[in-house]
């Protein structure tokens, strides 16, 4: 299992907005993970050993709160804060998802059961050095918080940091869009994998199947805000998967 600090994740993105990104194109991808109740209550299926795991040395934890620096300027304000535009891999406020319907209509079925809605924003990395981007159903850094406080024992923290899935998501944008979902779903303390690349459109919804739990994934075009540019050097590239 993957045990990659937040700070990994952080630095990445302070690089991002240190270079020039404001000329690429920015996208907002969304993932819901869920596992299915009736699967549960079946029992009897036998699930092949693993071979292999998914990479999650090579990924990446999206930002849930930017590291406390001494030299930290103060909060941007007004139109300052608008222009700085957004932070790429940051965990977005269900406000700013796209998929809250979705997600409602899963958790009030008797069929399904959340168990990740997360979504982010990020430019174009092209399709070598796409970045993977790990998800998973343990909040580490609360659980940590709740020790810390003495609001929680170390056992607890132990059992409840013990994910019931994760996995990994990577957009891979060139003249077409691809998409790699690779999840381990713990049942009954056995690991079954769902992994699968697969050709998307933008804004549309599209479901991975496995007998046991599945995985929704939507990316749309994110507009960023507009910036004081010089209009020759605006391009007329077409967005991949919108035809």
């Amino acid at each position: 299992m993957l045990r990659k600090w937040i700070s990994c994740a952080a630095l990445t993105a302070v690089m991002l907005l240190l270079s020039n990104t404001a000329m690429a194109r920015w996208y907002q991808v969304e993932v819901v993970v869920f596992k299915h109740l009736e699967a549960m209550t079946a029992g009897g299926e036998q699930w092949p050993e693993l071979m292999s795991l998914p990479a999650f040395g090579r990924a990446m934890e999206l930002i849930v709160d930017l590291p406390e620096m001494s030299d930290e300027p103060p909060p941007l304000e007004g139109e300052d804060a608008a222009d700085a535009g957004p932070i790429a891999f940051k965990l977005l406020e269900r406000a700013e998802r796209r998929l809250t319907a979705v997600e409602r209509r899963l958790r009030l079925s008797r069929e399904y059961k959340p168990l990740i809605f997360a979504a982010w924003r990020q430019p174009s990395f092209g399709v070598s050095r796409a970045k993977r981007i790990y998800l998973s159903d343990v909040k580490r850094r609360r659980l940590g918080d709740a020790v810390r406080a003495g609001g929680a024992s170390e056992d607890q923290i132990t059992l409840a940091s013990t994910p019931q899935v994760e996995g990994i998501v990577r957009v891979k944008i060139g003249h077409l869009l691809h998409v790699d979902v690779d999840f381990l779903y713990y049942h009954e303390g056995t690991p079954v994998r769902l992994t699968e690349t697969r050709k998307l459109k933008l804004n549309e919804l599209h479901y991975f199947d496995h007998p046991l739990f599945g995985v929704i994934v939507q990316v749309s075009p994110f507009v960023l805000p507009k910036v004081k540019t010089d209009p020759d050097d605006a391009g007329s590239e077409e967005e991949p998967g919108s035809s």
